[in-house]
């Protein structure tokens, strides 16, 4: 056996203590009502009762997503061409921010949507996070995640993938995994 130098042998040790640990905090989350969710989202930019203040809006659904499939409204409250960055991003990167609702059959979920949109390649990523107002299982809900994916039909559609860990959930929800 080769002899390792004390140094690197504690940086060992707690790296190998680390990953246990890693492994014993998921284990615990699990029984504390987080859940992995992944699924796929399509969804449309649509004028029909949008109230947003800068006029965009998406409709879409949510399938293979288990507890999260359902309806999906967007509403984006704020917009910032060059992705708010205009000395380093093109002008057809833009970010938003908005609320997500998504109406789900065991409850609804109300998240604040971050987003970004590559208008060059056309891609976006998403970043929810739940919000007040949720409701049913989703009442309690915590944890973010994400939606990614391309921006198809001409520039009128997303059509993405939802993955992350929604917590906080109540009721027993092994039915809708």
């Amino acid at each position: 056996m080769v002899p390792m130098p004390k140094s690197a042998a504690v940086a060992a040790t707690i790296l190998v203590a680390g990953l246990i640990g890693t492994g014993t905090t998921r284990t615990v989350q699990a029984h504390d009502g987080c859940h992995r969710v992944h699924g796929h989202l399509q969804s449309t930019f649509t004028t029909t009762d949008c109230t947003s203040p800068v006029g965009l809006c998406m409709t879409g659904t949510i399938t293979n997503g288990g507890i999260l499939d359902s309806s999906t409204v967007l509403l984006v409250l704020q917009a910032a061409p060059s992705a708010g960055m205009p000395t380093v991003e093109p002008s057809a990167d833009v970010s938003y921010s908005g609320s997500l609702t998504i109406d789900a059959h065991r409850g609804m979920l109300s998240l604040r949507d971050l987003g970004v949109l590559d208008g060059v390649n056309m891609n976006f990523t998403e970043l929810e996070r739940p919000q007040a107002g949720s409701t049913g299982i989703f009442a309690d809900a915590k944890g973010d995640f994400f939606i990614s994916g391309s921006v198809t039909n001409s520039g009128n559609s997303f059509d993405g993938h939802v993955y992350g860990e929604v917590c906080g959930l109540q009721g027993d929800i092994d039915d809708d995994l």
